[in-house]
Order: C-alpha cells, then structure tokens, then sequence
C-alpha cells in the first residue's frame, strides 16, 4: 500500500480501522516506509503465536527390556504454527527426517514403534513404544527418549532401568538341599514385542535349568545344590540371557563336613559316640578313627539322607595326650580330637584283718549272735577220753535259758573242738571269726 505523506495519518487510522472491523485477519505488526515519488508504503505483517515449552512424561517410570513404554507429550507444535503435514495442517512426529523419537540416541522403528504420531490441535500427543532388548539396554541404567515434530518443537524423558541381580533365599546349605533363586531386572515378557527372552541358569559349571521371566522382569526358582559339589567349596551362580553374553551372578557356599564326638576325653576303654555332618548322603563311610586306629563298627554304615551318621565305639589302647578324630565318606574327611587320659585306677579295698581266734571263750559270748536271734536251742560237746567216766560218760550240755544254768556242763568253747548246735531256722553267723552257716536242726561245727 502507498499513500502520500499528507495521507499518512489517515492511512494509519484506515488501517486500524481495518483491523479491528476484520479487514485484515490475526495480530499484525504494521511497517511504514517513503517510497518513490515522495509516497508512504505501509504493510501489515502477521505475527507468529506465542509457543509453550514442549514436555514429555513418561510411564513407567521405572522399566526392563522387551517392556512398553508409554511417552505423553505436551506443549509441542500446535495446529496454528505452519507447515503442519498431518490431517487439518496437524502436526506429526513422521518417523522419518528431523521428525523422529530417539532412545539412548539411536531412532526408534518399526515394530518397536508405529508412525506417524499425530498431534492434536493444541501440541499434545501419546505414543507407546517398546524398549528393544540388545546389548545396550542390557547394560544400561537409564535411557533418554527425544522427540521431535514436523514443527520444530522437541523435548526428552527419561526412564530407569531396574538393575539386574539375583539372589538366593540361603547362601550357604549343603548338596542335595533345595534353594530358590529370585531375580529381578531381566527382559519382561511381552506378547507384542518381536522378540522373546529365556534365562540359563548355571551352579558353577552344572547347567540346572532355563526360565522365561514374568511381564515385569521377575521370576523365582528352585534349585538343588548339584552333588557333584565340592566340599567344602564356594561356587557362582549365573543367569545369562539366552543368546546373549549379559550375565548376573550371585555365590553360594557348600558347608565343611563336621565331626564330633562325646564325651572329648577320657582313658582307653571309653565308650564313645561319633558324629559327622554335611557329607554326601546315602554313602558309605570308609573309616572312622581315633589316632590311627578304626573304631568303625565291622558291619557297613552309611550316612543318612541329610549326608549325617552317628556311631558307637571304643577308645582303642592308647598313649595319653590329644588324638586326632578322623571321618572318611567318598574321599571328604573331617576331624575332630579326643584327649586319651590316664586310666583310672580303682582303689585298693581295704581288708578287714581276720581275728585271731582266741583259745576259748565262755559258750553265751561265742554264742550271744545265735542266742540274740532267740534260734539257739542247744549245745553237746562229746570228749572220747571221758567215754567211761560217769555219771555222763564223756557228753556235756550247753542250753541257754536260764532255767538250765546249774545243769550246763559246756563251761567254754574251745578252739579245735567239735561241738553239735541244734538251732530253730535257717541262718548265717559268724562264730569264732569264721562264717558259719546253718540250717534248722542239729549241725555239726568245728570251734
């Protein structure tokens, strides 16, 4: 538009008149300049839309490989910004050019995700995308996503990668036993990926099994601790992604066989119980000794189930001082120790000295333990040299009731002599130092 200088204020006024009855669409800047011929030109200039800041947010924000991703952006280039390729003049995020999401720096594509993403007529926009498991993601702790549309607008996220680790529930347990293996981390499950993951799992060089993780990256599994284990050892456990050298590891200790014995000391001839631990089960043992001497029973022993044994034996002759307890089961040996002591001796018993009999004694003392029981009835003695001599031709008579005092005649016991005793019951004495033992009726006794 040219217009004179004399024209110029009532150009301006036409103009804003112009504008605001909607002669000229949108916000425009207003530029005035002398031309030719001393004449104004004036043109009005469209003004370009205040931009917001583009945004993107991520869900979850905590992910493993193989899983989805959902990106939600926000603020990007709306409908009105020009140059739009999608449906209406909508922008787009096309997959191809400047135009493209990246993660960890590299474009993503089809099939881990789908373009053209379009945009709404005020900027935003969702897509879901699927993180490649490779070796980079394998190996990474985060990841960078960028976006960029048709109209120049672009913005990142971030998202975690859980760790990979492995643990198990029992970090020391002897062979045979059962332990579970928990892991977190490794590529999930995901029924609209293109690819699909299993783990190996190896007990140091034993291959155990394979396992397919859950939607999350997670699984849990039972093992048994491989017999062919050393003893004791310290071995690697590793879950390796299938295919792949990504590898996690964790330790798990077999326990030393043990020995034991009750009681720990004592002198040869003691009887001991022998105990051993952590040896391979349902094997034969080939020697259980104290020093260098078996005390294995003769017939075959072998451990139980839990690798355990229990046995009777003998501490064999030997030397006093500290002797080395040895178990042998299928090439494991564990030791233990027992302390041979002096022997016991027994006490010299203390003999009673024999009395001495005495030449004679009055007949109610060398009889007083038959007459205290009341089992005394009577005493003849019969001396061969007085056979002749009345009134009783050699015999003579010891009765202990009183009412025979005057008549007794056995004045005393002598030593040497031969004496019949009748007595009322059964019973054993001592008389005149020596054990006598007699039975109801007349005995026979020598003083």
């Amino acid at each position: 538009m040219s217009i004179r200088p004399k024209l110029a204020s009532r150009v301006i006024a036409a103009v804003i008149a112009a504008l605001i009855t909607g002669f000229v669409a949108g916000p425009v800047d207003i530029q005035a300049a002398l031309g030719p011929g001393e004449t104004m030109d004036a043109s009005a200039i469209p003004k370009r839309p205040a931009l917001l800041t583009p945004t993107i947010s991520a869900s979850p924000s905590s992910a493993v490989p193989n899983q989805a991703v959902v990106l939600i952006g926000s603020g990007f280039s709306a409908k009105s910004v020009a140059g739009g390729t999608g449906s209406g003049g909508r922008h787009q995020i096309t997959g191809s050019g400047a135009s493209i999401i990246t993660m960890g720096g590299n474009t993503l594509q089809s099939p881990y995700i789908t373009y053209p993403i379009d945009l709404d007529d005020g900027g935003s926009w969702v897509a879901e995308l699927i993180i490649e498991g490779n070796s980079s993601t394998f190996s990474a702790s985060s990841l960078q996503f960028v976006a960029k549309d048709t109209g120049g607008a672009s913005a990142s996220a971030s998202v975690n990668l859980v760790s990979r680790k492995i643990s198990v529930d029992d970090s020391e347990s002897r062979i045979g036993t059962t332990v579970k293996l928990n892991r977190v981390g490794f590529p999930a499950t995901n029924v609209t990926s293109p690819k699909s993951f299993r783990v190996t799992i190896q007990y140091g060089s034993n291959n155990l099994t394979s396992v397919t993780p859950d939607t999350d990256g997670e699984f849990e599994v039972d093992f048994v601790v491989p017999t062919a284990a050393v003893i004791p050892s310290t071995n690697t456990i590793t879950a390796t992604i299938s295919g792949t050298t990504s590898t996690s590891t964790v330790n798990h200790s077999v326990p030393a066989a043990t020995t034991s014995i009750a009681p720990t000391s004592g002198p040869s001839g003691t009887t001991v119980t022998v105990t051993g631990t952590n040896f391979r089960a349902f094997r034969t043992i080939s020697d259980v000794t104290i020093g260098v001497l078996s005390i294995l029973p003769s017939s075959s022993t072998t451990t139980d189930k839990d690798g355990s044994f229990t046995i009777t034996g003998i501490v064999p002759g030997l030397p006093p001082g500290t002797r080395r307890v040895e178990s042998t089961i299928g090439g494991v040996k564990s030791l233990a120790s027992f302390r041979v002591t002096e022997p016991d001796v027994p006490p010299t018993a203390t003999t009673a000295p024999t009395p001495t009999p005495a030449p004679f004694i009055d007949p109610a003392a060398g009889l007083a333990p038959l007459i205290a029981d009341e089992n005394l009835v009577r005493v003849w003695h019969f001396d061969p040299s007085a056979q002749d001599t009345p009134p009783s031709f050699g015999w003579a008579l010891y009765d202990p009731r009183p009412i025979f005092a005057l008549a007794n005649t056995v004045t005393r016991l002598t030593t040497g002599k031969f004496y019949w005793m009748a007595v009322n019951e059964n019973q054993t004495v001592t008389l005149n130092g020596k054990e006598r033992v007699l039975f109801a009726g007349w005995n026979p006794v020598s003083w």
